[in-house]
């Protein structure tokens, strides 16, 4: 049989090349695999992206109703069903902010605030900039407000502030001495309490609201009262929540126009009129005494914008306050003083003589020096303005005599000489009392400082963690308080047995000095600590410790052609957590976003597309509203593959601005700012002034709306009116999102 085998030559060529062709067959087809693969991909993530699309378009509008018309309480629900990527909250990359100016022909930018690190830029070319005012807005579910009392204070009076929306149940109030917990309250809207702090040091009162806070020593005294609503471009408003303890006291509301004055106590409202006098350079002044028979807060609202003085202490005839100027700044050119009788002080802290007149009188301040005169003047029926040639800061007190000095019981905040406010990095006081020495607090408002006191008082410190006040004794004489690195400070007078000053927060108001014009960016530094590079945890610790600001506003001070210190403009500048589908198409990192309103998403190959526009109302004419959702998951809400359920709960909803505008500017951090930016000014398509001149907003007269900015890259836009004045309206509603799985 050995010899009976042949080779058939056709039959192995032929068993080769179906070897071959089936090779070549299997070749082909993973070819077409590798060549089909990124397409089916694609066509896959193309199925994500438009399924959750279309899911967050419909939470972007729940939201959007909740946000805009929804009370305390009132809740939205939606749900999400993953394809196949997963869900998930973001905190660090979600952030937008708007900036408006308060001066005709004036223009303000600002980048960087969202950053994670301890500096911001402004750009204000148009005029001199003297100093930026950096305010915590304190958003998110447990990011408290703290505020604390120093060592003299003998209690504090607390009730809850009012806001266009109010908390449906009670807010958490927490008082602590060095970390430790002394006692803890739940307050609602018209509830007050009062603590008791003789028998405690240093003490801080914590809250999950913002409160009105009255620090008072003795029987009380007399303060300048921040309005609840105040305006960012002057600080006067149209209501105040007063927590008053039982007796006499009085208010003083000052304002430029005739008043309807409201009075809500427990037995009832009343309403009241003041009607100007007529005479030139005066102002409508209500003075009004209230005797309660128990403790409360009284609501007090007016029809025109006003200043109000709170005098707790009628029978003592105590306290004193620094008074600010028309511009809402301490330092300034004008006036309007309370109809008050007391004791006005005047201090020039320039180089010049300043002469200060009223109508029917007038006096000059010496550099460096003070002055201090009975108030009103005879003869006068209203509340007569005081105008200066020169910086001057105004102090008023409820002694009739003729000098301010240790005798006249009282609490004050002493404003800064670089930034005209009520914290900063230079502080000049005169005690013109040869016999009594004054008491003085100096605390850190920021996270490190190192000052030097110079004159009267010779002393140097370190401000730094916990070691963050020092007391100063003052004799006759000038003294000089300067930083010589760091963050700024404020300086609290406190003098004689009585006193009464309203306490801003802990995150208000801390001022950095300028000094300089230029038509570049302007960096500044942002006093609280720097968390660049730092995890996720570190940073919710540090909103909720208030180490970092979770939110700020950034008021920018400069020259308006009267006063240095004129708020310009205003940036409020938000974190905003974004819920986030993450999936996989052809390449990896594909999402789509829900953040402040909008539903964005950088599907296909990282390209950025506005699905949802944020909310905002424009028109008729040159107006501009818009109510921004602030979304923030809370400790115990879910993430991942599964279905999602959301309960969106309101908390609260605030006002930022209610007040005619000259330039509206909105921005989103990358990478959609730019894409939001183009996608608001689409109906440019239809302007013949655009299409002719693009990038010419002084040339456009045929369109209103967004304008992106015509920098390049930018990723900010105008709201372009042609040059008239925005009536602006700005809210911030806090939304609660807890997520769960899904029951099956």
């Amino acid at each position: 049989m050995k010899h009976n085998l042949t080779r058939e030559e056709e039959a192995v060529s032929a068993a080769v090349a179906t070897v071959l062709l089936f090779g070549g067959v299997l070749s082909i087809i993973g070819l077409m695999m590798v060549s089909l693969m990124p397409v089916i991909e694609e066509l896959e993530g193309s199925i994500e992206r438009h399924d959750m699309s279309a899911q967050m378009t419909l939470l972007a509008h729940e939201t959007s109703e909740l946000s805009e018309r929804g009370m305390p309480g009132d809740s939205a629900q939606a749900t999400l069903i993953p394809v196949d990527g997963t869900l998930v909250w973001d905190s660090l990359r979600g952030g937008m902010w708007y900036s408006a100016t308060w001066q005709e022909d004036m223009s303000l930018r600002a980048r960087g605030a969202l950053d994670f690190d301890d500096t911001l830029e402004i750009r204000h070319p148009e005029s001199f900039v003297s100093s930026v005012c950096i305010t915590d807005l304190r958003q998110g579910p447990d990011k408290h407000y703290f505020y604390t009392l120093d060592e003299q204070i003998d209690k504090a009076i607390v009730s809850v502030a009012p806001g266009l929306a109010m908390p449906l149940g009670p807010v958490d109030v927490t008082l602590s001495e060095s970390g430790t917990d002394l006692l803890t309250t739940d307050l609602r809207v018209d509830d007050m309490e009062v603590f008791d702090l003789s028998q405690y040091g240093t003490v801080t009162v914590s809250s999950s609201h913002e409160l009105v806070v009255l620090a008072q020593k003795g029987t009380g005294g007399a303060t300048y009262l921040e309005p609840t609503d105040r305006e960012p471009s002057d600080k006067m408003g149209h209501a105040w929540s007063i927590p008053m303890e039982s007796g006499r006291s009085q208010i003083h509301i000052l304002s430029e126009h005739a008043n309807q004055i409201q009075i809500a106590t427990s037995t009832g409202t009343e309403l009241y009129y003041a009607q100007p006098s007529n005479m030139a350079r005066t102002a409508v002044s209500f003075d009004h005494e209230l005797n309660l028979t128990a403790d409360q807060v009284v609501q007090i609202t007016t029809s025109a914008p006003s200043r109000m003085m709170y005098n707790s202490a009628v029978d003592n005839e105590s306290g004193i306050t620094s008074w600010p100027a028309t511009t809402g700044a301490y330092l300034g050119h004008s006036f309007l003083p309370p109809n008050a009788e007391g004791t006005l002080r005047f201090t020039n802290p320039g180089a010049t003589i300043v002469t200060v007149t009223w109508r029917g009188g007038g006096i000059s301040v010496q550099p460096n020096s003070v002055e201090e005169m009975a108030w009103p003047p005879g003869q006068i029926t209203g509340a007569p303005t005081i105008d200066a040639d020169g910086d001057v800061f105004v102090t008023w007190a409820a002694s009739g005599a003729t000098t301010i000095t240790d005798s006249v019981s009282g609490i004050t905040m002493i404003p800064a000489e670089d930034t005209g406010s009520l914290s900063g990095a230079s502080f000049s006081y005169m005690n013109t009392d040869n016999t009594t020495a004054e008491q003085f607090t100096l605390a850190l408002a920021g996270y490190t400082s190192t000052w030097n006191a110079s004159g009267v008082a010779n002393e140097t410190g370190v401000f730094l963690d916990n070691n963050n006040r020092h007391n100063l004794t003052l004799n006759e004489g000038t003294t000089n308080i300067s930083v010589e690195k760091g963050h700024p400070l404020r300086l609290t007078r406190f003098g004689g047995s009585n006193g009464l000053y309203h306490l801003p927060h802990d995150g208000e108001q801390r001022c950095n000095a300028i000094g300089t014009q230029a038509s570049g960016w302007i960096t500044t530094d942002l006093p609280w600590e720097r968390m660049g590079g730092r995890g996720e945890i570190d940073l919710q610790e540090a909103w909720r410790e208030g180490r970092h600001p979770s939110s700020v506003s950034i008021e920018v001070l400069g020259s308006d052609g009267t006063s240095t210190h004129a708020t310009i403009g205003t940036v409020w500048a938000f974190h905003l957590s974004r819920l986030a589908y993450q999936f996989q198409s052809s390449v990896v990192g594909m999402e789509v976003a829900f953040s402040g309103g909008a539903v964005v998403t950088n599907h296909p190959e990282f390209q950025p597309y506005v699905v949802v526009p944020p909310s905002d109302r424009g028109g008729p004419g040159p107006r501009f509203a818009a109510t921004i959702p602030s979304l923030h998951p809370t400790a115990d809400s879910a993430s991942g593959a599964g279905i999602l359920e959301l309960d969106i709960e309101l908390v609260h909803r605030i006002s930022l601005a209610s007040t005619p505008a000259y330039e509206v500017r909105r921005g989103w951090s990358a990478p959609y700012g730019s894409a939001i930016a183009d996608s608001a000014g689409i109906g440019l398509e239809a302007s013949e002034d655009w299409t002719v001149y693009p990038g010419r907003l002084d040339l456009l007269t045929d369109y209103v709306g967004w304008v992106p900015d015509p920098s390049y890259g930018t990723s900010e836009a105008v709201w372009h009116t042609n040059g008239q004045a925005i009536e602006f309206t700005l809210q911030l509603s806090s939304l609660d999102v807890t997520t769960r799985e899904a029951m099956t």
